[in-house]
């Protein structure tokens, strides 16, 4: 899913159902080019979608939900060259 918190609220912007196995490590990617953004998971896109809100460069965050035990390695962020 690909949410946004503003003044303590969380909207969906998109989500995708998927099943994952636990205990291996997958990639994450998201590509955001003013409003429209999408999400990848192993190299496939899943998500994709529109939000006016956020159309410039900012914060990022990454979170998990409930009794989730997850890592992230390698986290990074990098402005796509034009």
């Amino acid at each position: 899913r690909i949410y946004y918190v503003r003044d303590g609220a969380r909207k969906t912007l998109a989500d995708a159902r998927i099943a994952l196995p636990a205990g291996k490590w997958h990639t994450l990617k998201i590509v955001q080019h003013g409003g429209r953004f999408e999400g990848y998971l192993n190299g496939k896109k899943l998500l994709e979608g529109s939000d006016k809100l956020f159309t410039k460069a900012g914060g990022v965050g990454l979170w998990t939900k409930a009794d989730a035990v997850t890592s992230f390695d390698d986290f990074s962020v990098k402005p796509l060259r034009q």
